[in-house]
């Protein structure tokens, strides 16, 4: 009952948030906010598994459907750059300086795992104003691929970081194959099971049944994937492609069908997901109060990794998109231009540029502009793998 009224009031502040055009999720954290210190006010519990379980599969599942894998392969670069190297860096780095600081003294193992927490941005909200802001397809892309792959890496980040800690044996010992087996098998299980929907969507051929069977896609891979101690996510985020490339063969009624129906189950569960998080700050504070915790020094420490998470993006898109620029325009000015005749030396002849293979040819390598990179840098929020981890 608790968990009705909550998705039924987060719908509520989503209406009311649309038609005065402001960002519903924001809204609806403030306003849980707000509630949860209410007199007698209880909030509603819910396990960190079904929230990983039951939520994020089909926001995941959703996004991959309308992306087809042609733009990801295109902009493989960057989205691998986002989604794999920053998780990556934000969680060392936050973990690094949280165990050099006194405030609240941890361990590197205890700290690596609150920077796999916080390092995995949520782009489904900075997707959703990118669409309303009219933002380029290119930029949309990468932010797009980038959500599809981040939460993989940082879930087998906090998988291995947990295991450290806890001091439990995870399926392969050594990190990086773990790593590899989760990046191969997964996207293998996504796929087989990818095919085996088309395969059933053709013999059912009846656009309620097909839209119905396609809800339970995303469930089916991430458990599928997660029981073979593979990545789930990556099940989901492949499965998704498979199945959104192959239903352009399908009926327009599926299509169309399908398109509303995966539309109305992202509303309700990003609404949730944020009503979810604003419901639990009193109880966070009491909690801590309890453990006999510093209120004070927490919300320095919370202040200081949340500095650390803001400035680590920007600079590190720089790193990644912008050098090419510096890099050009210092190559531009200091460079010496080649004799018009060619000549023996490194100055007269040009390095001969070997052909790009079938697949690195396909491979968008242009450089991101200054505005890109600076939208690029601040859609770092924190969304339901953040949640679902730290309730873990």
């Amino acid at each position: 009952m608790e968990l009705i009224l909550v998705v039924v009031g987060a719908i509520i502040v989503t209406a009311i948030a649309h038609r005065r055009g402001m960002e519903p999720a924001l809204i609806i954290v403030v306003v849980g906010i707000a509630v949860s210190f209410m007199p007698d006010f209880e909030p509603p519990e819910m396990d960190s598994h079904i929230l990983l379980t039951v939520v994020l599969p089909p926001l995941l599942y959703s996004a991959a459907l309308d992306f087809s894998f042609p733009t990801f392969l295109r902009n493989i670069r960057p989205i691998l750059g986002l989604g794999v190297g920053l998780v990556v860096v934000s969680a060392f780095t936050v973990a690094a300086v949280s165990a050099w600081l006194v405030v609240v003294p941890l361990t590197f193992g205890v700290a690596l795992v609150l920077g796999a927490i916080v390092a995995p941005p949520d782009a489904v909200t900075a997707v959703a104003v990118g669409r309303k802001l009219g933002l380029p397809k290119r930029v949309m892309a990468i932010l797009t691929g980038e959500s599809l792959i981040n939460d993989a890496a940082a879930l087998t980040l906090f998988t291995i970081a947990v295991a450290q800690v806890a001091g439990t044996h995870t399926f392969i010992e050594n990190p990086f194959l773990l790593f590899g087996y989760s990046a191969v098998v997964g996207p293998l299980v996504g796929a087989l099971l990818g095919y085996v929907t088309l395969w059933l969507r053709e013999r059912l051929a009846n656009p309620g049944l097909e839209t119905v069977q396609g809800l339970l896609v995303p469930f089916g891979a991430f458990i599928a994937a997660e029981e073979l101690h593979a990545s789930g996510v990556l099940a989901v985020v492949v499965a998704g492609f498979v199945v959104g490339n192959g239903t352009l063969g399908a009926g327009y009624q599926t299509r169309l069908q399908e398109r509303y129906v995966w539309n109305s189950v992202d509303v309700l569960l990003e609404a949730f997901v944020f009503a979810y998080i604003g419901l639990h700050l009193r109880f966070v504070l009491e909690d801590l109060r309890e453990a006999h915790e510093s209120l004070a020094e927490v919300a320095v420490a919370s202040a200081i990794v949340l500095l650390i998470v803001l400035a680590i993006r920007p600079l590190s898109v720089f790193l990644m998109f912008g050098r090419n620029k510096l890099f050009q325009h210092v190559e531009a000015r200091l460079s010496v231009p080649a004799p018009e005749r060619g000549g023996r030396g490194a100055l007269g002849t040009k390095a001969r540029k070997k052909p790009l293979g079938k697949w690195r040819s396909k491979i968008d390598r242009r450089s991101l502009s200054w505005r890109e990179n600076v939208v690029v840098s601040w859609t770092g929020m924190r969304g339901v793998v953040t949640l679902a981890a730290a309730a873990a």
